[in-house]
């Protein structure tokens, strides 16, 4: 008896063993589903209408509670959204979306290829006021739906049935599914937004969604100042490629701001999920165990302000551009792998799925001492015996210090003045830059996106923050033509104007809190909650 009992008692070990293995199995790390997780939005949110929100804070949240055809992932590629594949004809002038069967709305209708026909009829209707109404251009007819010259209908868009959509282009543009990751390409359901009367958008009680997440109810969009946030839930009509993972987000408007004075901490003690960081703070970040990812998706160069009563001369831009040492700047990176940028578009940026500069070409403002020849003349223009002279505001990590110091000593040897900079934090910078309150800046650009329309549209007199007002411009960027010449031309404007000069080929960083796992940034500012989940 006593050996059947220890038998069995050894049995019961075994199989208690294998349950606590399956057990870990199931539970990793201590990683586990149903977790909320937290995101600072950096303004308010006024409006989550995907073909009228303009902004990087609603386009976060639009990206989680709206999908559309295609997404970027965190690599810059792109991947299915509601269409589960795509073909492209001979030319990439016609392209076929297959829409995922089972795609719903969050009141249980499907989504279908007419609610993608809609949001682009609609994006194009000039009531809308789709900031990047541009962006739809490349499909036929577009510029003519939009001069209301053609009829809606007659737009090179159109539902073969209920899960195909076919999109016709004017031109050749292998690159056209990764524009549909774009808000104002993502879907509009005709009834819902007829219904609304005026009012779709503008708060949780007027919207249906049909991505990831959704409202938690028809109040979680709170206005009141002060408190205002936004508050989503795992959506249960939502059947994507992937399982849904949180069970919450809460989008942040109004917190308290010491939370971004020191970031490292906000993450650490899990006020904050995930955040952008400079390389250091993010090196700080990871020996806190907090995960880091790292986007080629930025270009570092100096920002000079047309707008500074001491910078409005183009010739004395010029001047300050032009006497800098690239090398010797690019010598005061601390990481020695950095690389000088060839252009404005960061490296993520490609045209015809390729990197925007395969063809080697370098887009910038050469370095030419001779034009101290013309600095005699120049002062006597300005009736001043020495340029005027500037700050240049940067953020107050060492690296970002002593490149712009670089600066100054270019600046105090060639041009014989007192310069000084100005070391900021972070938010405190971006914020100065948006109000216009600098001459110069040591400023990092980012994408926002794949395609370089996307990056030339920072310089849009509306975008924020404005870093050019120039109506010649935004004429030029309004009447691109999806040609690589047109984009160049563009960009070789920006560059004669000596507004913003490409230094580094630089990066983004994303720093999530050492209790998260899953969290993914993109190039395009979105940031994908799927798979995100949370010690528990």
């Amino acid at each position: 008896m006593a050996i059947v009992m220890k038998h069995i008692k050894g049995v019961c070990c075994l199989l208690l063993s294998f349950l606590l293995l399956c057990l870990c199995g199931a539970c990793g790390d201590g990683y586990k589903n149903d977790g909320a997780f937290t995101y600072l939005l950096a303004r308010n949110v006024d409006n989550l209408d995907p073909q009228t929100a303009s902004g990087e804070s609603a386009w976060v949240v639009i990206g989680s509670v709206f999908e559309g055809l295609c997404r970027i992932d965190e690599d810059g590629q792109v991947v299915p959204g509601v269409a589960k594949k795509w073909e492209a004809n001979y030319d990439d002038t016609e392209f076929t979306f297959y829409l995922r069967g089972g795609a719903k709305w969050s009141d249980g209708t499907p989504v279908t290829a007419d609610d993608f026909v809609f949001a682009m009829q609609r994006a194009l209707r000039p009531e809308t006021a789709t900031p990047s109404v541009d962006d739809l251009f490349i499909l036929r007819g577009a510029r003519e739906v939009y001069n209301k010259e053609i009829p809606e209908s007659s737009l090179g868009v159109f539902a073969k049935d209920e899960l195909t959509l076919v999109v016709q282009l004017e031109k050749s543009y292998a690159d056209f599914p990764a524009l549909t990751a774009g808000s104002h390409y993502m879907p509009c359901n005709r009834a819902y937004f007829e219904e609304s009367a005026g009012h779709y958008g503008l708060s949780s009680e007027y919207l249906i969604t049909n991505g990831p997440f959704t409202f938690t109810n028809r109040y979680s969009w709170v206005t009141e100042s002060g408190k205002r946030a936004i508050s989503l839930s795992r959506s249960e009509s939502y059947k994507g490629p992937h399982e849904v993972r949180p069970a919450s987000l809460q989008f942040l408007i109004d917190y308290d701001p010491a939370l971004l004075e020191n970031p490292v901490e906000s993450l650490a003690s899990g006020q904050a999920d995930i955040l952008t960081l400079s390389q250091s703070l993010a090196e700080q970040a990871e020996a806190q165990g907090c995960h880091v990812q790292v986007l080629d998706d930025a270009v570092t160069g100096l920002l000079l302000n047309p707008r500074a009563q001491s910078l409005e001369e183009p010739v004395v831009r010029e001047m300050f551009l032009k006497t800098l040492d690239r090398q010797s700047l690019l010598d005061r990176r601390r990481d020695k792998e950095a690389q000088e940028a060839m252009g404005i578009m960061p490296s993520c940026v490609v045209w015809n799925t390729s990197s925007y500069y395969a063809d080697g070409a370098r887009l910038y403002a050469q370095q030419d001492d001779t034009v101290l020849e013309r600095l005699p003349s120049l002062l006597e223009m300005l009736e001043q015996e020495k340029l005027p002279s500037i700050s240049v505001l940067c953020p107050d990590d060492p690296e970002s210090v002593d490149i712009a110091n670089g600066f100054l000593v270019s600046w105090n040897q060639k041009l014989g003045n007192a310069f000084n900079i100005q070391p900021l934090p972070e938010e405190e910078m971006k914020s100065r830059v948006a109000s216009g309150d600098y001459e110069a800046a040591l400023y990092t650009l980012r994408a926002g996106g794949t395609t370089p329309y996307q990056v030339l549209k920072s310089f849009e007199s509306t975008s924020y923050p404005s870093l050019l007002e120039d109506e010649e411009f935004d004429a030029q960027l309004h009447s691109l033509t999806f040609e690589l010449s047109s984009y160049r031309r563009l960009e070789n404007y920006l560059l004669e104007s000596y507004i913003f000069y490409p230094l580094f080929s630089d990066k983004t960083y994303y720093a999530a809190g050492p209790g998260t796992r899953g969290i993914a940034a993109s190039p395009d500012l979105s940031v994908n909650f799927i798979t995100a989940r949370k010690k528990g």
